[in-house]
C-alpha cells in the first residue's frame, strides 16, 4: 500500500501529473506541428511542381502565349478538386499574364493573391474568406505560380491529430509507466547503452548488439534492438548485392568500344547514385555510319535508370526503321509520351556519324550543347534543335548536317557537367568545358576525357556530386586503305 506522504506517492504523482501535463501540451502543439508541417509540406510540392512546370513553359514559349495558355489549362484541369482544392495556376511571361481556366478561378484578384503569397515569408496570403498557399519559380522572365486552399490542410491536421489521440495516450501511458520504474530502480546505465545502440544503428552501424542485461525488461529490449540491427543488416545486405547487380545491368547497356568503324571512342560515366539516369549508346548502322547518343533523363537513381534503360530500347528498335535524327527522336518522343508519366522529362542528342563520307547529321531534344573540334581548331557548337521528350507526343526536330574530316573530334556531355558547382555556387559552364576541350586537342582521345574530368572535380572540390556526369567524345579518323580504295 502506498502512503499519500510517502515520498514514493509523491515522485509518482508528480511523474504522473506531469505526464499528463505534457499530454495536454504534446496535443496541442502536435496539431500546431501538424499545420505547419503540411503547410510547409503542401509549399514544398507547389514549389516541385512549378520547377516541373517552368522547363515546360520556356520551351513552349517561343510557340506563342496560346500553347502556354493550353499547356497550363492541360496540366491544371487535370488536377481533381477533392484531392488538391483551390488548385490554379498562374504564369507571367513579361508584362502577360495567363492563368488556367480549368476550375474557373481565373481572376486578377486570385492572382495579386498569389502574388502575395509569393512575397510573403509564410508563402501565404489571404483570398476572401480563404487563405492560399503557393509555390514560384523563376527563369528569365518567366514566372509560375500554384496555389492552392489552406481550408482542407487545417481540416486533414485536426483529422490527423485526432485519429493519432489514442495511440499518442496510449504511447504517454507506457512512457508513465517506464518512467515510474525508472524512478523506483537504478536504471540509467543501461537505458543509455540502449539509446547509444539504438542512435549507432540509426547512424549506419547495422549488426551493433547490446546487453545482456539483469532486468527481465532490459533484456527483453536488447533482444528486440539485437534482432531490429541483425535484420536491418541482412537487408541492408541484400539491397547493396541487388544494387550492384543492377549496377552491373547498367554497365552491360553501354555501347561495346570496339563496334564504331571510322571512330575512336571514349568515355567518362559518373553517377551520382549507384545506377544514373545517364544514358548513350553508339550503334553502326548497315550503311557503315555509326549513330551516336547521349541522354540525361530528369532526376537520378533507380527511377532515372529505369526510363534510361526503356530510352535504349526504344532507340534499338527506332534506328532499325530510321537514320534521321529528328526521325528517331519524334519516334522516341510519341513512345516516351505515351507509356511514361507527364513529369518524366528526358533530354537526348542523337547524331549519325558517316565517316566515309565525312558527313554529320543531328538533333537535340533540348540536351546540353555539344562541340565539334575540327582539325585546324575551330570549335563548333551543336545547340538544341527542339524541346526535351516527354512533353507532348507531338514535337518535331530539325535535322542538322556539317561535314566533317578525319581529326575532328566530336564531345557531347550530359548537364551534371556545365552545372557543377564551386564553392561559391558557380558553375563550371559551357565556356569552360570548351576551353577544356580545346586545350586537349592535342593529346589523345582517352586522355582528353580524363582530364576534362578530371578539371570538372577540381572544380567542384568539396561540393558533393547531386547529379550524373558523363562525357562521350568521338574523334573521326581515316579509314583503312583497302575500305578507302573500294569506297
Amino acid at each position: 500500500m502506498i502512503r499519500l506522504r510517502s515520498v514514493r506517492f509523491q515522485i509518482l504523482a508528480a511523474v504522473n501529473i506531469a505526464i499528463a501535463l505534457l499530454l495536454g501540451i504534446f496535443l496541442i502543439l502536435d496539431y500546431r506541428r501538424e499545420i505547419v508541417e503540411r503547410i510547409a509540406e503542401k509549399h514544398v510540392a507547389l514549389e516541385e511542381e512549378t520547377k516541373t512546370l517552368l522547363p515546360a513553359v520556356v520551351r513552349i514559349q517561343p510557340y506563342g502565349q496560346q500553347a502556354v495558355q493550353d499547356y497550363i489549362d492541360d496540366v491544371c484541369g487535370s488536377m481533381w478538386d477533392a484531392l488538391s482544392p483551390g488548385h490554379h495556376i498562374a504564369v507571367r511571361l513579361g508584362d502577360t499574364v495567363l492563368q488556367a481556366v480549368a476550375h474557373h478561378r481565373a481572376s486578377p484578384e486570385i492572382f495579386e493573391a498569389m502574388q502575395a503569397a509569393a512575397q510573403s515569408p509564410q508563402h501565404r496570403a489571404g483570398f476572401g474568406d480563404r487563405e492560399l498557399v503557393v509555390g514560384i519559380s523563376q527563369k528569365g522572365d518567366a514566372i509560375v505560380y500554384i496555389s492552392e486552399y489552406l481550408s482542407a490542410i487545417r481540416q486533414t491536421a485536426r483529422t490527423q491529430t485526432l485519429r493519432r489521440l489514442p495511440w499518442i495516450v496510449l504511447l504517454m501511458a507506457v512512457t508513465a509507466m517506464i518512467v515510474n520504474v525508472v524512478f523506483l530502480r537504478v536504471a540509467a546505465r543501461p537505458l543509455k547503452q540502449l539509446v547509444d545502440t539504438v542512435r549507432k544503428i540509426g547512424d549506419g552501424q547495422l549488426g551493433t548488439r547490446v546487453g545482456p542485461f539483469q532486468s527481465e525488461e532490459f533484456q527483453y529490449l536488447a533482444g528486440e534492438i539485437n534482432s531490429m540491427s541483425s535484420s536491418l543488416a541482412e537487408t541492408e545486405q541484400r539491397r547493396r548485392a541487388e544494387m550492384d547487380r543492377a549496377r552491373d545491368i547498367q554497365e552491360q547497356l553501354l555501347p561495346d568500344e570496339t563496334t564504331a568503324r571510322g571512330l575512336e571512342f571514349a568515355h567518362l560515366y559518373r553517377p551520382a547514385d549507384d545506377v544514373a539516369g545517364d544514358y548513350f549508346d553508339m550503334i553502326s548502322l548497315p550503311s557503315g555510319a555509326c549513330l551516336v547518343c547521349i541522354a540525361d533523363v530528369a532526376g537520378h537513381g533507380v527511377p532515372a535508370a529505369l526510363s534510361a534503360a526503356m530510352l535504349k530500347a526504344y532507340l534499338q528498335d527506332a534506328s532499325e526503321h530510321h537514320t534521321d535524327p529528328g526521325e528517331i527522336l519524334r519516334t522516341l518522343n510519341y513512345r516516351l509520351a505515351v507509356v511514361s508519366p507527364t513529369e518524366n522529362f528526358a533530354t537526348m542528342c542523337v547524331a549519325v556519324v558517316d565517316s566515309d563520307r565525312e558527313t554529320l547529321h543531328y538533333a537535340s531534344a533540348g540536351h546540353e550543347t555539344g562541340f565539334i573540334l575540327k582539325n585546324n581548331g575551330q570549335l563548333v557548337e551543336l545547340p538544341s534543335t527542339g524541346l526535351v521528350l516527354g512533353i507532348t507526343d507531338k514535337t518535331e526536330w530539325t535535322t542538322e548536317t556539317m561535314k566533317v574530316g578525319p581529326g575532328d573530334r566530336l564531345l557531347l556531355v550530359t548537364d551534371g557537367v556545365t552545372e557543377a558547382m564551386d564553392q561559391q555556387d558557380e558553375l563550371f559552364g559551357r565556356k569552360r568545358l570548351a576551353d577544356s576541350f580545346r586545350e586537349c586537342g592535342s593529346i589523345n582521345l582517352e586522355q582528353a576525357i580524363k582530364r576534362i574530368g578530371d578539371t570538372v572535380s577540381e572544380y567542384s572540390r568539396g561540393n558533393p556530386q547531386t547529379d550524373d556526369v558523363t562525357l562521350l567524345a568521338f574523334e573521326i579518323s581515316k579509314p583503312p586503305l583497302t575500305e578507302r580504295t573500294r569506297g
